[in-house]
Formats: structure tokens, sequence, C-alpha cells
């Protein structure tokens, strides 16, 4: 019992009966072995419900069981219509009919079992076991043969797969073709009916040694397994390489009868290995170091030969890329790192080329300069281009420092006068220096402006050196002024323009040079002299022109600074309009004034360095990306106004207070009360400036300082218009 509920509780079961009480009775009983009933009360609703059970779960009841005599459509035409629509329906019929021609009919038409009304338990579990175990037994060779079905077409699938696929053929003894697969076919180009009969060379291709052959023969004639990369010829005149697996072929009496072949297509792998040979051989030969690496910085095994000549070693796969690089370069070792670490955090292709423009281009390695090329492969892996510019480096050196001593020439050569006047004020400087160590770092500095657009080779530098010594030493300032040597460096670039354009040319004075005190003398004892009437027109007019012989033109004076914010503008990279000079060019001013005019290199140079933005800063600000620099000049009532303007930042008056302060030129409880003005005054302050380092152009804090100081002693004001992001103007107001 308990083993039929087992079997039969997932069965699904159909019972037809039109007697109600007969119905409700045989339900119970038949509750005690099916969990899943269906009833109908006569033959039509059965056969309706067996078709709908069908359309609704793709599957028909397990059993049927029914009555014989009901209306509508008795047991045996229901039973006959099931049967139609499934022949192997198991049928259980239930009859208080006992003729034999009644059960002759049932068994015709294929009724499984019969039990008679009224039903015995007893005999009513037997057969119902009987017919529950012959279902069951369906069912399991059904599954059976199911898995066979499934087998066998896994076993078709893999059959075709492998004929499709697989690279095979067979052989007799002596290596005619007995079998070739479709991928055979397919690789070769040769048709089936065209490769069985043939001889296996029928793809042999010229390419493979002979010697070879003899080993594979001597190798599976000895019936062992050859192993090996073999290039074929196509039917159509290609080639394909494939890596060979063949193997003695037996029959079922394990008789020898041939040859059996599997073979992998490395045609690719080959293609690719001539190509990495052919590349490899290109990158050996060019000169430079290629070489990859992952994310972690290991060295990738394949590389140029040019990296161990640039890294002096013999092997470098698996090496750390930022120790060769940088070595003991902390600095930029440190940049490297950082700079590849966040290109691999980063998501964002403009991202990562951004960080990877900004790591270090150049580096020392084995006492060569080394140009460095950083491309990204993959998300996590890169590639370094290493090129030896040694020798560029040098050439363009030499190369800048031609360039530097023309620039020098030209410079002197295109004003003889002006130039041998500097020449001569200098010696003169240096023979004669101020005592106050605040008036020679002021001519000191005001020289190393005139002299870098002069383009003077070794004397700006040497200049801006003794402004460091005596900024540091311990020594009295003349002291070091005059243990320096300054003199000899300024001739050595004095010696190269010799060199160049003859001795002559700085031995030759076209000025005669009087002492301005002999020339007031001269002046004086003129005017006190009793001359005639008729002689004082003419004396007068020999007084005026001995007068003017003091003067200086103003144009004259400041026509050298186009040039020289051009060539300032060239070496800062700054993008600067032609600095016009404009002004009456007959204006001329008393000697006194020479002094001022050539401290105005430092307004200029500051417009350039402080002021003028780079290219891009500019562009951002919505600016023309060309800067522009102003000069105008002009005498009104026996006053000169001068102006120097240019269109850049701006004067950063906080910066310039919060400098002051940190350099204790002033107390940081009087900024409160400052006005605009005042805090604009600072940049006149000595040693203080707003540029974060010292170069030879400026930084120093001495250049404004010394501008104040000449126009100071002049009577002179100044007026500056300040406007933040738009420019500044220097306004000088000079009596006459």
């Amino acid at each position: 019992m308990q083993k039929l509920i087992n079997i039969s509780k997932n069965l699904k079961v159909l019972y037809v009966e039109d007697n109600k009480q007969a119905r409700e009775q045989t339900s119970k009983l038949l509750s005690n072995f099916f969990s899943y009933i269906d009833v109908a009360i006569d033959g039509r609703d059965g056969l309706v419900k067996y078709i709908e059970q069908f359309d609704k779960h793709k599957s028909y009841y397990d059993l049927v069981i029914s009555d014989i005599n009901m209306p509508n459509m008795d047991g045996m035409q229901m039973c006959l219509e099931i049967l139609k629509l499934n022949h192997k329906q198991p049928i259980l019929v239930i009859s208080a009919h006992n003729e034999s021609e009644k059960l002759q009919q049932l068994i015709d038409i294929g009724i499984t079992k019969f039990v008679h009304k009224p039903i015995d338990n007893q005999v009513f579990l037997q057969k119902t076991t009987e017919i529950i175990n012959l279902i069951h037994s369906r069912n399991v060779e059904q599954k059976r043969l199911d898995e066979i079905k499934k087998l066998n077409q896994e076993l078709d699938a893999l059959i075709d797969s492998f004929d499709t696929y697989v690279i095979a053929s067979r052989t007799d003894l002596k290596g005619i073709i007995t079998y070739a697969s479709k991928a055979y076919e397919t690789i070769s180009g040769y048709s089936k009916e065209e490769l069985i009969g043939k001889p296996h060379n029928i793809v042999r291709h010229p390419d493979m040694p002979k010697s070879a052959f003899r080993d594979l023969w001597k190798t599976i004639q000895s019936e062992n397994l050859w192993v090996g990369e073999v290039k074929n010829l196509k039917k159509d005149g290609g080639f394909y390489w494939v890596k060979a697996f063949i193997a003695p072929y037996y029959n079922k009496d394990k008789i020898h009868i041939g040859y059996s072949a599997i073979r992998l297509d490395i045609t690719a792998q080959k293609q690719v290995e001539e190509l990495h040979a052919h590349v490899n051989a290109l990158l050996n030969n060019a000169g430079e170091g290629f070489l990859s690496f992952d994310k972690n910085l290991k060295c990738e095994s394949s590389f140029s030969k040019e990296c161990l000549k640039i890294f002096g070693t013999n092997d470098i796969s698996g090496l750390d890329i930022s120790e060769l690089l940088y070595g003991n370069d902390k600095k930029n070792r440190e940049l490297f790192c950082e700079g590849i670490k966040r290109i691999l955090e980063s998501e964002d292709d403009l991202s990562r080329d951004l960080i990877l423009s900004l790591l270090p281009k150049e580096q020392n390695i084995n006492q060569k300069i080394i140009h460095i090329e950083y491309k990204i492969i993959e998300s996590d892996r890169f590639m370094l281009i290493l090129r030896d510019i040694t020798e560029t480096k040098k050439l363009e050196k030499k190369l800048e420092k031609q360039n530097n001593i023309q620039k020098m020439i030209v410079s002197a050569v295109s004003n003889q006068d002006e130039f041998i006047e500097l020449k001569l004020d200098f010696e003169d400087f240096i023979s004669n220096p101020p005592k106050e160590q605040k008036n020679l770092l002021q001519k000191l500095h005001t020289y190393k402006g005139i002299f870098a657009q002069k383009n003077m080779l070794h004397t700006v530098d040497a200049i801006h050196e003794l402004e460091s010594k005596i900024d540091t030493t311990k020594k009295e300032t003349l002291t070091t002024f005059n243990e320096f040597g300054l003199k000899n460096i300024f001739n050595k670039d004095l010696n190269i323009i010799s060199k160049a354009i003859g001795e002559e040319f700085l031995n030759k004075n076209p000025t005669i040079k009087i002492d301005e005190q002999k020339l007031d003398n001269i002046i004086l004892e003129i005017s006190n002299l009793n001359i005639a009437e008729s002689q004082k027109q003419k004396f007068d007019s020999i007084l005026s022109d001995l007068k003017k012989l003091r003067y200086i033109s103003v144009y004259n004076t400041l026509k050298e600074y186009p040039l020289r914010v051009k060539n300032l503008a060239q070496k800062l990279e700054k993008y600067i309009y032609p600095l016009e000079i404009i002004g009456d060019k007959n204006i001329v001013l008393p000697p006194k004034y020479k002094a001022f005019m050539k401290t105005l290199i430092h307004v200029f140079n500051n417009c350039i360095d402080h002021g003028i933005e780079d290219i891009d800063t500019r562009a951002k600000n919505g600016k023309d990306e060309i800067a522009t620099i102003k000069c105008f000049y002009k005498v009104d009532n026996k006053i000169l106004t001068l102006n120097i303007s240019d269109d850049g930042a701006g004067i950063d008056t906080k910066k310039l207070v919060s400098n002051a302060v940190e350099k204790g030129l002033l107390e940081r409880e009087n900024c409160q009360n400052m006005s605009e003005d005042e805090k604009l005054g600072l940049i006149f302050l000595s040693k203080l400036s707003t540029k974060e380092s010292v170069s030879t152009t400026s930084g120093r804090g001495v250049g404004m300082a010394a501008v104040k100081e000449e126009l100071d002693k002049l009577g002179g004001k100044l007026f500056i218009e300040n406007k933040i992001n738009k420019g500044v103007n220097f306004k000088f107001i000079l009596p006459l």
C-alpha cells in the first residue's frame, strides 16, 4: 500500500462517473492513492476535460478511470475517442456489466484493466496496483529512451562538431588519404573527393625542408607519436600553418593499418611571430629604446636592444621602471609614480592624456640625456619610447650660444655710440663702485637689465651671481664686489665682440667724452665774459650749443626699449605686440635725467615678467591672446609726463602686503588702514617682490626701488592706475 502511494502520489487521474453516490465513494477511495484527481459526470464531460488537460499542460492524464453506462456519451465511446488521441493511455473501467461480449469489446479497443461493481476494495487495490506499476514501468522506459535519444543527439552533435572544427585526417600505411574532416577541407581548400585516395603530400609546401618529413616518417613508422609545426600548401596557392599530432592507427584487432592526424591551426600565431620578429628587427635598428610595463611598474619581456644600452644592463624584464628611469632622483620618481597611479584610477581619456603630458620628458641616465615619450597601450599597460638626445642637446647648446653671440654683436653694432658709452660707464662703475650697499645693488641691478637687453653672454649671469653673493655673504660688500672679478667677465664678452668685428670697433671713440664739471666751468666762464654787444648774439649761440651737449634726447633714450621688450618677451615665452614709443622726437632733457631714464628698464621688465599673463590665461579670461605694452610722453608747461602701461593681470596688492609682512618690511597691524595707493606704493620697497623665485630678470625687489630713488632725486611724482585683470599704468610726472 505504501509503495503504491509513493509511486502514485504524483500521477494525474481523470475519474468519470455519472452516479453521484458511487462518484463520491470512489473518489474518497482514490484520494488515498492520488493527490491530483479531476472528476467528470459523464462521458462527454470526461472527453472535454481530457482535451483541456492537454491544451493547458501539453500532457495527458497518467490514468483514466471510468464507468461504462452513462448519459450523453457512454464510457465505451469516450474511451474510444481518448485512445484515438493517445493510443497508449492507461484506462481502468469500473462497470456493473459482466457480459463476455462487453468485456471483449473493451479489450478490443485497448482498455487496460476492468473492475466489477460493486467494488471489492481488495480487487480494486490489486488492479490499481497493477495499472500503476504498468504506468511506472512505461515512464521509466520512456525516460530511459529519452536519455538515449538525448545522448545520441549529443553524440551526433559532437561528431558533427569534430568533423566541422577539428582538422583531422587518416591515411593508410603508404600515406594515402582515407578520411578528411570538413575542417580539413575548409583550411586546405580541397573537397573531400579531391583528397580521398590522394597521397598526403598533396598539401606539402616547398618551404618545408625534406629533413622535417624524414623525421616525421621515421617517428610514426616506429609507431610513436610525432608532434611538430608544419607549413602546408592550399589549393589556391596560399599557405597555412598547423601544429600536427600524428600517431599510428589500429583496427579492432589491434593491427596497425595507417596513421591518424589531428591539427591545430596556428597560422595567426605564426603571422604574429613573423610580424613580431619583423617589428623587433625594425625597433632594434631604429636607434631608440622601446619598452612596455604593467600597472605594477614592472618591465615586460619585450623591448628593443637600445634599452639595454641606455640603462647599461643585460636584461630589464621584471625590473621597476621608476628605478631604471629615475634612480636617486626622488622628485621625478615620485612625480612619475603618482602620475601612473592617477592614470590607472582615471576613467576619462582626456584626464589620462593630460596627466601623461605632465610626466617628466627628459632624464639624465648614465650620464646621457634621455628624452622620454609615454604611450597608453591598454588601460593598465604603458609603453615608453626612449631617445638619447645627448649630442642633440650639446649641439642645441652650442647653437644657442652662437645665436646669443650673434645677438650680442648685432646689438652692439646697431648703436655703436650707445654701446661704447655703456661700456665706459660700466668700466667706470667697476673701478669706482658706490660705497653704500643699497646704491651698489641698485646700479648692479640696472646694469643687469640693460646688459640682458644687449644679450651680453657672460656679464648678465655674472651680475646675477654677484647679487646673490652680496645678499648671502658675511663679507663687506665692496670686498665681495672687488674679489668677484666682474671686469674680467665683462672683458670676456668684449673680446668676443672684438674678434667678430675688429678691435677698432671698441677702441675708436665716435664721441669726445668731456667731464661734466669741466663743461659746466667752461659754460660759466663764457657766461661771465664781457662780450661786446656786436658779438653777444654769436656768443649766446655758442653758449646754447655747449649747454645742449649735455642734454639727452627722450626719444633716442626710449627707442632702445622696443627691441629689449621683444627679446625679453621671447625669452619668457610671452606674446606681445611691438612696443611703440609715442612722443615728440625733439624733446631733450638735462643730463641729470639720464640715470632715471636708464632705470625705466625695470618698469618694462616688470610689465612683461609680472604683468603679462601666458597665452592660455589671457584666452581663458577673454582677452586678446597677444598683449600690449604702451609708452607715451609729452611736455606741457615745463612738465614731462611719461606713461608706461600694459593690459596684463594688474598688481596683486594682497600678495604685495602679505609678502611685505612676511619679510618684516611692514607691521601686520598697519595693514588694516592702508589705502589702495599706499599698498601699491609697496612695490618701491627695497627687497620686496611678488615673484616666488629670483631670476636674472626679476624677483630681488631692487629694480622698482631704483626707479623711485632716481625719481625722487628729480623731484618727480608717480601715479599708478591699477585694474585687476585689465592692466596697470605707471604715470611719471617730472618737472623740467
